[in-house]
């Protein structure tokens, strides 16, 4: 999930004192420029997510602002948060006066770098910088992530330290996702086991359980699959227990209960708490069997195997269909795979042999009826491994959602493809098990 800023406080929490966070050391005076070409080229890459040609033009590339900015954010989309933070400062103070765009790109992959690094004080500055001199320069200010990072500017970064390993049982909730049992601060309940959520979620009802105080501030999040929006709040968790793994500082957005309530009536199911993508990330390695959740020592990922992208804070990973490479985020938290706008277009000739129907995307927020396509055969191959997709749904339009920017976003179904799949975020690698046998 993508957080997102209500009207009522847009910038409400970013409008603080102008300052520049990229203030590392200038490019030499006699670095070179890239040629007009070759950056040109990279932008594109950049901006389709090309990212293994990215990184072939940034091989060619001379030293200097350009070349910085560049491998800056290949960096944040490779999960390689701190080296993104390096080499973007270094780009931005020349990206100022000569490229203004780039700067304000550059800003905001800080911004979302920080983040991710848990460096809650570093990212309302970046966002600071980028709404007083470049907010012009992008299509939408990140007004929603900029008030999440005002909320938690004055947070001290997430912290683990290990006692064993992780293995926890796993079930599938009624609505086809993955939960776990914790105990947080003495309460037993049940968890969704998520790398679609850029951080961990529970509802407000939840949250009081808990023990846990709001902190000063509202923001918004949406749903990276229908867009739909919902007011938040933030709260840090002192301490939580996964397994073997000790945590502390770990950030919970806090939404109204019905926003996590999945369909209606008697047959509703209500979504309690959510375990997000830092601490996954800070687990290191965590990996999926048909019922257990590993991490530690526990762990089955050896490095090996495709590698992993990020879109935000989002994992993705590359698939080939038909023969073409093609990005997906990998979302434990969807029952079911959902193709994009992008996928659509770029087999549409196909069209002929889906069928259509209306179909209910959820997320936080709710849900929304929408036609789509049904592609009934998809066949995916990740690294070695093959793994065959059934009645897949493709979206023909544009959701205004996380889910526009790539092919499409990876369920359970496509991760029960196989004995187990690991996501090590050491390496940014994604490790397919054996192809799972359908009887």
């Amino acid at each position: 999930m993508r957080a997102r800023a209500l009207p009522c406080c847009r910038y409400g929490y970013v409008l603080i004192a102008s300052l520049s966070v990229a203030c590392a050391t200038p490019a030499p005076p006699e670095a070179q420029n890239v040629s007009a070409a070759t950056a040109t080229l990279a932008d594109t890459d950049l901006h389709d997510y090309q990212l293994r040609a990215l990184e072939t033009h940034i091989q060619g590339m001379p030293d200097g602002p350009e070349r910085d900015y560049f491998s800056g954010m290949l960096a944040a989309r490779s999960g390689r948060f701190g080296d993104a933070v390096a080499q973007l400062n270094r780009a931005v103070p020349r990206l100022r006066e000569s490229d203004p765009k780039r700067a304000a790109m550059a800003l905001e992959a800080l911004a979302t770098s920080y983040m991710a690094d848990n460096q809650y004080g570093d990212a309302p500055r970046a966002y600071a910088d980028l709404f007083d001199h470049f907010a012009d320069q992008l299509d939408d200010f990140p007004a929603d992530d900029a008030a999440l990072a005002g909320i938690l500017r004055g947070t001290a970064p997430q912290t683990i330290s290990w006692r064993g390993p992780v293995k926890l049982k796993t079930s599938n909730n009624p609505i086809g996702s993955r939960v776990a049992e914790l105990v947080v601060n003495g309460v037993r309940a049940s968890w969704l086991l998520d790398t679609g959520a850029n951080l961990s979620l529970v509802t407000r009802t939840f949250a009081e359980r808990l023990g846990v105080m709001p902190l000063p501030g509202v923001a918004s999040v949406g749903s990276g699959l229908t867009g739909l929006q919902s007011s938040i709040r933030a709260a840090v968790l002192p301490t939580m227990h996964v397994g073997g793994a000790a945590l502390t500082n770990v950030v919970l957005l806090v939404i109204d209960d019905e926003n996590l309530r999945i369909g209606t009536g008697p047959d509703a199911y209500q979504i309690n708490a959510i375990l997000g993508y830092p601490v996954l990330k800070a687990l290191g390695v965590v990996t999926f069997t048909r019922d257990e959740f590993l991490a530690g020592e526990g762990a089955k990922g050896n490095g090996r195997g495709a590698r992993m992208y990020m879109r935000g804070l989002t994992p993705a990973i590359e698939c080939e269909v038909e023969g073409r490479p093609l990005l997906f985020t990998i979302d434990t938290g969807a029952s079911s795979t959902d193709l994009s706008v992008r996928y659509y277009e770029l087999f549409r000739a196909q069209a002929g042999s889906w069928t259509t129907r209306i179909g209910e995307s959820a997320g936080a927020g709710g849900s929304i009826r929408q036609n789509t396509y049904i592609q009934p055969r998809v066949v995916m191959k990740v690294g070695p491994s093959t793994v065959t997709l059934h009645d897949v749904s493709i979206l023909p339009n544009r959701m205004n959602a996380g889910i526009d920017v790539l092919f499409g976003n990876l369920g359970q179904d496509f991760v029960d493809g196989f004995e187990s799949v690991s996501l090590n975020f050491s390496t940014m690698t994604f490790s397919p098990g054996v192809p799972r046998r359908i009887r």
